[in-house]
């Protein structure tokens, strides 16, 4: 890739300085190992691909796609790799350079602002503190197959990352030299480092790239948001005091998560928390070391509490072995000599050993005597230090890490209960009964059908867990929620276990049992089966046992794919607002579980704005957020970006519980528009994609959906049956297909009919533009249409269309979605009063626009390659080497768009 800006002047440029030293590298490296020809031909390429972006002539782009399809097959590839590869290197780049910004910016967080706006609205201190007692929120990360990036091309982007930190520093130029040749070298075993999976990821791997961003990200922003929200409170209510609860905390469904996926057991289970406990213990002492070193008060010159010394005494007489190698000189530094015990424990806790803590809060007790002296003694600096966030680190993650949910479909719940109560001699009016006072069954898998067995020994892995760490494997969730019976089956089988135990007084149970709500009519039933469910005098001990929270899953991807974008935001929107009323109706509290993806087709776009246009009557400041594949490492490679990300959730959650005075309940009149333009948009949706009797074959063909199937990202099916009918098919690689070509189809199909029907009547356009401007949901909703309408493209659509077999179904189907795509368009702009998308974002339009020039090559080469491989028979030997190619476009067009599914 060429330069024209000279590198010398990397410390004082931007980011297009950086992007340009890193586009030269490759196109050294290139050369190197391609030859001159490739370089060429991929400069040619690219300088012709941004020509027709600047100025479309159908016959320049007609001549451009017959020279890719006469490319050899071998350049064609190395071409695709060229372009994903420098996708690669902005990528990162960008990232590195908003991580910096973030650092290097003087200005007060977004804590300090919410908190500075509250107090000037007159938002009491008591109001502040209370929401802060029930202030929770969990970040989830789950295991679905969107991220297309192997953890070794991770690895390499890092390192060069690292280097290109390092040149931003004042250098000698020898010194800069050496760090430039790194840099390169990075980039020739990145070119040389096969970016497509040979093998699809076992359970195991997706477990361990988890832990990963729990040690190397959110042990260390955690703490420091909690620390900022301290700080914020120091200036702007200084009588309110963080509660000991940390309102941040970490939540993960890899390793856990068994819906649909055969792999995730109770074995996966328990070696996922074995995983994370070993890692957190590592973390844990190499922070007490640390601090053992830095802590050498002398007991001669500054007391300590008499606690201290008993419990440093107990220590001696515990750990008589240990204590005789501790230097002499450490009886008169009482708190290297109390840290230097804790060290030890933390290691006979790793290794099992009997002296090991019990529990994480033995450690914070101990930690706690450290921080009490110090106190006790001037030493308030010192506490507040390295210690405090140590102490805020233990409080957060115990010696879990990430708190486990296990999701499971409703049927094998519902199968497994019967089974049991089969086996027992009655029938399903045995269920309640069976709750409150639990049979004893044998939970041996082996004694039971495959599904059973597996369902009990996972619900007896929960148990045992919990009963090791309370809190770390809590939540059971229910996909595909229809019924109340859905949940108090999974009761059922969670007291099989001992995770309950109902009939106590007090009741107890170790288990929230969580809806998730999927489908249009489930979400649209949901407040009514909640109601029912509270009402159930058996699982109102439930409640009474969890501390009166009920937890309620929303299901933002399978709905969005079943009824479409629009019907689908109104429909969660409406079943959030009807369930946060139920619960609190029967004086229970509610935890809502926000199940979104990465892309605005499955309920994706910015979180803390999804926040802000939350039902303004849904207050409960208790939220789990999915994080999934791709976004999780674009939001949590960095400790600056997933300080901003974590910072952006909580101040959004903690505005939005006191009241904000842009939230508020929507007039009748924009509802009843909303349920109009829902209904419209499903009808018109769902005439394309579930009931034109062409649009399978359409949507097979046009898409690189087979292919995809064979990618290697995740380890779970991409469909549910097994085939690829859009019934069956996940919604992630749904989404991936229409990503990879540029129709992006089910974040914006039937929206456009729907809005233009809306604006006919009498004073359309100006009701619409009154919510677009007054109702935050529905700004949202807009604002997210238009970020994915810019990154759709109906000219290389068109070129994806072209695959369709039958001409005349093809052109049907095609100038269909075309118009509707320009209709969505068109009243997007009237709705927002704007000349061209994204109009009042200038720099993200241009950031997008920017990388069309890069892509289109890899489109037009995909298009190219899937037409020569549908055309070999099966066995063909010309198969699998077109099939690595258009595996690594997929790979490289999901770079260049920073979205799979």
């Amino acid at each position: 890739m060429s330069v024209t800006v000279a590198e010398t002047t990397l410390p004082e440029a931007g980011l297009r300085a950086e992007i340009r030293l890193l586009g030269q590298l490759l196109g050294e490296t290139l050369r190197e190992h391609e030859g001159q020809r490739l370089y060429e031909l991929e400069e040619a390429i690219r300088l012709r691909t941004k020509a027709l972006r600047q100025r479309y002539d159908p016959n320049d782009e007609a001549i451009l796609v017959s020279e890719l399809g006469g490319l050899d097959l071998g350049d064609a590839a190395r071409l695709v790799r060229a372009f994903a590869t420098y996708f690669q290197l902005i990528n990162l780049a960008e990232l590195e350079r908003q991580a910096r910004s973030l650092s290097e910016s003087g200005e007060e967080g977004e804590l300090d602002a919410v908190l500075s706006r509250c107090l000037a609205r007159g938002v009491l201190p008591e109001e502040v503190a209370a929401t802060l007692e029930s202030l929770e929120i969990i970040p989830v990360l789950t295991a679905h197959p969107t991220e297309a990036v192997r953890r070794s091309i991770l690895d390499h982007q890092d390192g060069i990352g690292q280097e290109l930190a390092r040149l931003r520093a004042p250098l000698k130029s020898r010194d800069r030299e050496r760090v430039r040749q790194r840099m390169a070298t990075h980039v020739q075993v990145l070119w040389q480092t096969d970016e497509v999976r040979s093998v699809r990821p076992r359970v195991q791997d997706e477990v361990r790239n988890a832990v990963f961003y729990l040690e190397r990200t959110f042990f260390e922003a955690i703490p420091d948001v909690l620390e900022e929200l301290s700080d914020a409170l120091s200036r702007h209510y200084p009588t309110v005091r963080l509660p000991a609860q940390p309102a941040l905390r970490l939540g993960s469904w890899v390793g856990s998560d068994q819906d649909g996926n055969p792999h995730a057991d109770a074995g996966m289970l328990g070696e996922t928390l074995q995983l994370q406990r070993r890692t957190l213990l590592t973390l844990y002492r190499e922070r007490v070391r640390a601090l053992a070193r830095d802590m050498s008060q002398s007991v001669r010159l500054t007391p300590v509490s008499k606690r201290l010394v008993e419990s440093i005494r107990s220590d001696e007489a515990a750990l008589t072995d240990y204590t005789e190698t501790l230097a002499p000189g450490t009886r008169e530094e009482p708190y290297r000599r109390k840290l230097s015990f804790i060290w030890r424990r933390l290691g006979a806790t790793l290794e099992g050993e009997p002296e090991g803590y019990r529990s994480a809060q033995s450690l914070e007790a101990d930690l706690d005597l450290v921080d009490e002296s110090l106190r006790a003694y001037q030493g308030h600096a010192v506490a507040d230090g390295d210690l405090l966030r140590l102490r805020r680190q233990v409080g957060t993650f115990g010696f879990i890490g990430a708190q486990l949910d296990v999701r499971q479909h409703r049927s094998l719940l519902r199968s497994a209960a019967d089974e049991v109560l089969l086996r027992l001699g009655g029938g399903r009016e045995q269920l309640r009964p069976g709750i409150l006072n639990p049979p004893p069954v044998a939970l041996d898998a082996s004694r039971w059908s495959p599904e059973t067995g597996r369902l009990l020994t996972t619900f007896a892995a929960m148990a045992g867990a919990q009963r090791q760490a309370p809190g770390s494997a809590g939540t059971f969730i229910v996909s595909m929620t229809q019924s109340q019976d859905d949940i108090m089956a999974a009761l059922f089988l969670s007291g099989l276990a001992g995770l309950h135990q109902l009939d106590s007084d007090p009741p107890r149970s170790q288990v929230d049992i969580v809806p998730l709500f999927e489908r249009l009519r489930d979400l649209e039933e949901a407040p009514a089966m909640i109601d029912a469910l509270l009402d159930d005098p058996v699982y109102a001990r439930q409640l009474d046992a969890r501390a009166d929270v009920q937890e309620v899953m929303l299901g933002y991807s399978d709905s969005s794919k079943e009824v479409g974008y629009l019907c689908a935001a109104w429909a969660l929107f409406r079943a959030h607002e009807g369930v946060a009323r139920v619960v609190s109706a029967h004086g229970r509290r509610l935890r809502v579980f926000h199940g979104r993806g990465g892309t605005v087709g499955r309920g994706g776009g910015p979180t803390h704005e999804a926040i802000l246009a939350q039902p303004a009557t849904a207050r409960d400041p208790r939220i789990k957020i999915t994080e999934q594949g791709e976004v999780i490492h674009r939001k949590y490679a960095r400790i600056e970006t997933a300080r901003q990300n974590l910072g952006l959730v909580l101040g959004a959650t903690l505005e939005h519980a006191l009241e904000s005075p842009v939230l508020r309940d929507p007039p009748a009149a924009w509802r009843e528009a909303l349920d109009a333009m829902a209904l419209e948009s499903r009808q018109c949706y769902r005439a394309l994609v579930y009931e034109d009797p062409g649009f399978q074959a359409y949507f097979e063909q046009a898409s690189p959906i087979e292919e995809i199937s064979q990618l290697n990202t995740g380890s779970r099916p991409v469909s549910r049956g097994g085939t690829l009918r859009v019934e069956d098919l996940r919604a992630i690689p749904w989404v991936f297909a229409w990503m990879q070509n540029r129709h992006l189809l089910p974040a914006w199909y039937g929206v456009g009919s729907a809005f233009e029907h809306f604006l006919r009547r009498p004073a359309g356009l100006q009701a619409l533009r009154e919510m677009y401007d007054g109702w935050p949901f529905f700004r949202s909703l807009v604002d997210n249409l238009q970020m994915v309408l810019v990154k759709a493209d109906m000219r290389i659509a068109r070129q994806y269309a072209g695959l369709v077999g039958n001409e005349r179904e093809r052109t049907r189907l095609f100038s269909n979605i075309e118009a509707e795509f320009h209709r969505t368009v068109a009243t997007v702009l009237e709705i927002t009063a704007q000349r061209t998308m994204l109009e009042r974002q200038p720099q993200l339009l241009a950031s997008l626009r920017l990388r069309d020039p890069y892509i289109d090559p890899m489109s037009y080469l995909q298009v190219r390659l899937l037409r020569e491989l549908r055309q070999l028979p099966p066995g063909d030997p010309g198969r699998a080497p077109r099939l690595e190619a258009v595996l690594r476009t997929i790979n490289g067009i999901a770079a260049g768009l920073q979205n799979t599914g």
